[in-house]
């Protein structure tokens, strides 16, 4: 399992797209806290827990 907070906050675009591949390949579980809408697209979020 991985946990990611905010994994893109402080990467340049070239880091984003690394970390997005390197993601893409993994297969087990991921915790992801994020508000980039994109990010969560490109990685395939397919579940999320919204919190007020």
């Amino acid at each position: 399992m991985i946990i990611l907070d905010e994994p893109t906050n402080n990467l340049d675009l070239q880091n984003v797209e690394i970390l997005t591949n390197s993601i893409k390949d993994y297969h087990g579980t991921l915790l992801v806290i994020s508000h980039d809408e994109v990010f969560l697209e490109e990685i395939g979020v397919n579940s999320e827990v919204l919190l007020d």
